[in-house]
């Protein structure tokens, strides 16, 4: 008994002088499961001895159970479970999530600053319509004036005329002095303080035009009143912003100054400039009635 006393003493000491040296291990070894295996070798050793026959030696056993013991406590599940349960903790924290719920809100706020803006560009729109109508001294007249020979400016050559009906009555112009040809609409603006001849402001993308009744303009003493209802087409002149209300427009034609019966007195009708003699139609001399117009205007302001 004395001897298996002292022998589990002299093993534990030959366990504390191992500590003290360093062992040939391999380079993959932990030395946390180094340990383990050389406490798990003490113990080992220490029990065979009580549980050994007393004709056992203490030093045959514990070399093989060496071997053995190295394979049996090699148990990596305590490391194990602390590495995969770190990671789970981390896909529990939502604090992205947190933070892209007040992101929306903030955007909402946006787009109202830009339903303002339109809202303040409404009246500008309407702007159009309150700008004053252009002075008379804007506008400048040209071919107004008769030469010696009895014709005027622009009939001095061969011209182009456009005819067109005014209440059944067919009207020559000289192209020359004409603008634009504009459908005549419902959207007359009437104005007050005007002359009986004068219709209204029809709006056009150039701008608005000043028209004239041309049969109550050109012959007052056969004026239909359906006239307002039949027009379909304004003239515009060239030049100032008048235009002259048409019933129909037909295709212009070419004229020789012979063509045309010119008027020697001009004081009663100053806008008639003479009669083609083929189609037996008045020519209108429409720079002298622009003249006339704006005359009117002046007048009146």
């Amino acid at each position: 008994m004395s001897r298996m006393s002292k022998d589990p003493q002299g093993l534990l000491q030959a366990y504390l002088d191992d500590l003290l040296t360093v062992p040939e291990e391999p380079p993959y070894a932990d030395p946390v499961e180094e340990q383990r295996e050389r406490l798990q070798k003490l113990l080992y050793s220490a029990a065979t001895p009580l549980k050994a026959s007393s004709t056992a030696s203490v030093q045959t056993p514990t070399r093989p159970a060496q071997s053995h013991s190295i394979a049996q406590p090699v148990v990596v599940e305590p490391k194990l479970k602390p590495e995969v349960s770190a990671p789970t903790i981390e896909p529990t924290t939502d604090a992205p999530e947190a933070r892209t719920t007040p992101e929306p809100r903030v955007k909402l706020a946006e787009p109202l600053v830009p339903k303002a803006d339109t809202a303040e560009t409404v009246p500008s729109s309407a702007a159009p319509d309150l700008m004053p109508e252009p002075e008379v001294g804007q506008f400048r007249l040209k071919d107004v004036e008769w030469l010696a020979n009895g014709r005027p400016a622009w009939a001095q050559e061969r011209f182009d005329v456009l005819l067109f009906k005014v209440s059944g009555l067919t009207l020559a112009v000289p192209l020359i002095a004409l603008g634009q040809i504009q459908p005549l609409t419902d959207e007359l603006t009437p104005l007050f303080g005007q002359a009986d001849w004068f219709m209204g402001l029809l709006p056009t993308p150039t701008g608005k035009i000043r028209t004239v009744n041309t049969a109550r303009f050109v012959m007052p003493e056969r004026y239909d009143e359906r006239f307002v209802e039949t027009a379909e087409y304004v003239i515009s002149i060239d030049g100032v912003p008048w235009g002259l209300a048409v019933d129909s427009v037909n295709q212009p034609i070419s004229l020789d100054p012979e063509d045309v019966k010119w008027r020697t007195e001009r004081s009663r009708r100053p806008w008639l400039a003479g009669t083609v003699k083929e189609h037996m139609c008045a020519l209108l001399d429409i720079p002298r009635i622009g003249q006339l117009l704006m005359e009117a205007d002046r007048k009146r302001a």
